[in-house]
């Protein structure tokens, strides 16, 4: 058997620092594609004891998914804020 270490500096250099910066982006860009997406109208249920179910379901647990709406905004912020820190160092 020949030498076989291996380095990271051989595979992991400069260029592939701008290569995760282009994933980086690619991958906010996507994530942000896909959030408009999850924010299209949803449609209702035509039948109306069920869509009236459904509106006292919502009215039920408002503040429980407002807290958890709160929280994803805030993550979303660090990520994106963590990620637009990657990019420019």
């Amino acid at each position: 058997m020949g030498n076989t270490n291996w380095h990271w500096e051989a595979h992991f250099n400069i260029e592939s620092s701008v290569l995760m910066k282009i994933l980086v982006v690619l991958l906010l860009i996507y994530w942000g594609y896909a959030e408009l997406q999850k924010r299209k109208k949803k449609r209702e249920n035509p039948d109306v004891s069920i869509a009236k179910a459904n509106a006292r379901e919502r009215n039920q647990w408002r503040y429980v998914r407002r807290l958890f709406r709160v929280l994803q905004i805030a993550f979303a912020l660090y990520l994106v804020g963590s990620t637009i820190k990657f990019l420019f160092t």
